[in-house]
């Protein structure tokens, strides 16, 4: 008898439909699941078979032969432990579709010896496919369920057991459950507040959140950089429901969801150590999984001593930063993976880091320059926004007024990203990623300051990415100041943010 369960994988991110053939006949007693299958796959027959004799199911010794359509593509993960089972219960006759429940619901899940449902990876992205797809629901593990609920209009039947499922198809009885209430978690331990001084950063720090600007802090040790650039994400403003979406799916994908986070409803911040190796940052390895700049989607990405990475991690950053997305390309398939997230580096401007401080630094001007050419032309270009920052003064350290609070400069972030809202007609088009048209249109320089900007582009030695990255800043400059007009004042502070 050939039956057909439906069931899903993914491929990067996006997901594809896989129907589950299981087909039993009289012969010589053997299990063979083909398709493609990773090792997990192999060993979900020894899972099965247990579960299925611990619910009271007897497997008889049958021909038993499972195929995972397409059968070209590589599929990896426990996921088909239950549409299987449920194949094979159907196929064996101790359970039967009254209500057509085949047809119109996907099954995932990875069961224990048991019997029950475990959680897997993935979830969101299959409830994403249902939903495109047409299908009724999906019957997944009573674990996904917080994640699942993030996707309005499928029916979910969240199930914690194999006989729950066999219940449902049988008699159409569905699992009582209480669906959960998203919590908002956007409380942070660290405040702008907290640090005293360095204004000209600051500055620099809200002028890139508003407009999605990489920035780079280069500086003295102890100056602040990376206290400065580790509070950058209290002032973003909250995430849409499309970018919770996006971030969930990655983020499950990579198995990072647990009981404690079971959605991502705050922006990531990662802040990878500087040995971290090619793939952690960029992605991939045996089995394809996302690596840094992808779990930093729709947050940060902090490069904490940009200088110290490897230039080869460093100079694959460049169609990630360009795109907002990396193709990781094998022999047989590609995966893409998003990668739009906001840069911030921090490095020092010399070995000792003592070059902005005087007589400090013991650095030869040959040993400077070898050192901040670890920062590539093309590498530095992709940046909007540099700032220089020195160590606090003796008055500065001893003073005792509290600076302005994150919620007070989020509150103005906020307001400049409505009006690129306003201006874009979406969420996704922020300033910083501006199309060739877009400058046209929305960065004109008034005629009396074309000179001006004409010489300053000279004297700097400007490349064309860098015209149109200034044009961006100056436009998120003037956007704060609620000019509709693009000043030369608003140019002159986008310019004194470029590194000769």
């Amino acid at each position: 008898m050939n039956i057909r369960v439906f069931s899903s994988s993914y491929l990067g991110v996006e997901p594809y439909l896989i129907e589950v053939e299981i087909d039993i006949s009289n012969g010589l007693p053997i299990f063979s699941i083909v398709g493609l299958g990773d090792t997990a796959i192999s060993e979900s027959k020894d899972r099965i078979k247990t579960a299925l004799k611990n619910c009271d199911y007897k497997v008889e010794p049958k021909r038993m032969i499972v195929n995972l359509s397409p059968a070209g593509i590589k599929k990896e993960g426990a996921q088909f432990d239950l549409p299987i089972a449920v194949g094979i219960m159907l196929a064996m006759g101790y359970i039967r579709d009254k209500n057509s429940i085949l047809d119109n619901y996907i099954f995932l899940g990875e069961l224990s010896l048991d019997g029950k449902v475990r959680g897997i990876k993935g979830i969101i992205n299959s409830m994403i496919l249902a939903k495109e797809k047409n299908y009724t629901g999906v019957v997944l593990p009573l674990e996904n369920l917080e994640e699942a609920s993030l996707i309005e209009g499928i029916d979910i039947i969240p199930v914690s057991h194999l006989k729950e499922v066999a219940e449902f198809i049988s008699n159409n009885t569905k699992p009582i459950f209480e669906k959960p209430q998203r919590k908002l978690n956007t409380e942070y331990k660290v405040d702008f507040s907290e640090v005293k001084g360095q204004t000209l950063a600051k500055r620099g720090l809200e002028i890139a959140a508003a407009g999605g600007h990489n920035i780079l802090l280069i500086g003295s040790p102890g100056s602040g950089k990376s206290m400065l650039a580790k509070r950058m994400i209290t002032i973003l403003p909250p995430m849409t429901e499309n970018e919770i979406i996006q971030s969930t799916k990655i983020y499950s994908v990579a198995g990072e969801l647990n009981s404690e986070n079971p959605i991502i409803n705050k922006r990531p911040f990662r802040a990878p150590h500087h040995t971290s190796s090619p793939t952690a940052i960029i992605g991939g390895g045996k089995k394809i999984s996302p690596g840094e700049i992808t779990l930093a989607s729709n947050g940060i990405l902090l490069l904490d001593e940009l200088a110290e990475f490897p230039r080869s991690v460093l100079e694959s950053l460049r169609q990630p930063l360009e795109d907002g997305k990396i193709s990781i390309t094998r022999a047989h398939y590609k995966v893409n993976f998003p990668s739009k997230f906001l840069l911030v580096g921090t490095s020092n401007p010399c070995p000792c880091g003592f070059y902005f401080e005087g007589d400090k630094c013991n650095c030869s001007q040959h040993e400077v320059t070898k050192y901040m050419k670890k920062l590539s032309g093309p590498i530095m270009d992709r940046i909007d926004i540099h700032i220089e920052m020195r160590r606090l003064s003796e008055d500065e350290l001893m003073n005792s007024s509290v600076a302005e609070s994150s919620e007070e400069i989020r509150k103005r972030v906020i307001k400049v990203r409505e009006i690129q809202r306003e201006r874009f007609g979406n969420d996704e088009t922020l300033n910083s990623n501006m199309s060739s048209s877009d400058i046209k249109k929305y960065c004109k320089i008034l005629p009396e300051d074309r000179e001006y900007f004409k010489s300053a582009i000279q004297m700097l030695g400007i490349s064309a990415r860098g015209y149109d990255k200034i044009l961006k800043t100056a436009r998120t400059i003037a956007d704060l100041d609620d000019s509709i007009e693009i000043k030369r004042f608003h140019l002159m502070e986008a310019l004194s943010f470029r590194r000769k």
